[in-house]
């Protein structure tokens, strides 16, 4: 296969395929280097002044599959040196970190795959630990859910038509409770913070003023003294709207109560 062709299917624009290496039925390895001849300094970022000083091993990197086969690209680590600040450095490659054995581009495969099944059937199907997948899905997993949080109160904080829900759920129940802030137009949830008494909830207001930053034009809850109490402090001016299902259930435990009070008095 000529290295023009293999420079499709490897897709990454910032190195050239020199030749393929070895070919079996299940595996590719493919020989790669640089397309540029040097590379900026990491301390002084200049490139004019850095000149090559060999390699030291071939890295081999877990690419993408391709032809149903494994790939993995023979990458010469090269040795750096910066005349102008004196610093020794290696080679960075865009396409894989420093000191892993596994392409982005391959790492995010894997974990598309994990996040549709589980864990260990990704890892057989892409042919590597499954330690090594569950570690790399965590990671991916605490960005992710960064990103998530920070574009759900990006949405808040720019809506004109916010509507907040606050409502508490149990961890064990009658004894232990938190709290959770919705954007119910949004369909999203912001943040959930421990406790429901109004100490609690003060201190969490204290403590994220991004929070405090919002402007709801209405906030639901439930008919709890606390939770009007800390809205009416930090929402003035928002509405306050008590959850239906809590409305519903009130006035359905005073339907029973009267039906109690009168079934005896009434004539079978």
């Amino acid at each position: 296969m000529h290295n023009q062709y293999t420079d499709l299917f490897v897709k990454l624009p910032e190195v050239k395929v020199q030749q393929i290496v070895e070919m079996d039925e299940q595996t590719i390895h493919i020989q790669i280097v640089p397309k540029s001849h040097k590379q900026a300094c990491p301390i002084c970022r200049s490139d004019r002044s850095v000149i090559r000083k060999g390699s030291n091993k071939t890295r081999k990197i877990r690419h993408t599959d391709a032809f149903g086969k494994i790939v993995y690209l023979l990458a010469p680590a090269i040795r750096l040196f910066c005349k102008n600040c004196h610093a020794g450095f290696v080679w960075q490659y865009a396409f894989v970190r420093p000191g892993r054995r596994y392409s982005t581009a391959f790492e995010q495969q894997a974990i598309r795959t994990a996040s549709v099944s589980t864990v260990k059937q990704s890892a057989e199907i892409h042919h590597m630990p499954v330690s090594t997948l569950q570690t790399k899905q965590q990671q991916w997993l605490s960005v992710e859910s960064d990103r998530l949080r920070q574009l759900a109160w990006d949405d808040a904080a720019n809506s004109r038509h916010l509507v907040l829900g606050i409502d508490d759920f149990a961890i064990r129940k009658g004894h232990t409770y938190n709290t959770g802030i919705h954007n119910l137009r949004g369909e999203a949830l912001l943040d959930i913070l421990p406790g429901r008494k109004l100490e609690e909830l003060r201190d969490y207001a204290q403590e994220h003023p991004e929070f405090l930053a919002l402007r709801p034009k209405a906030v639901v809850m439930d008919l709890a003294p606390y939770y009007h109490a800390w809205i009416q402090e930090c929402f003035p001016n928002a509405l306050r709207v008590a959850d239906r299902f809590h409305v519903t259930r009130y006035v359905i435990d005073a339907l029973q109560a009267v039906r109690k009070d009168v079934q005896t008095s009434l004539a079978a």
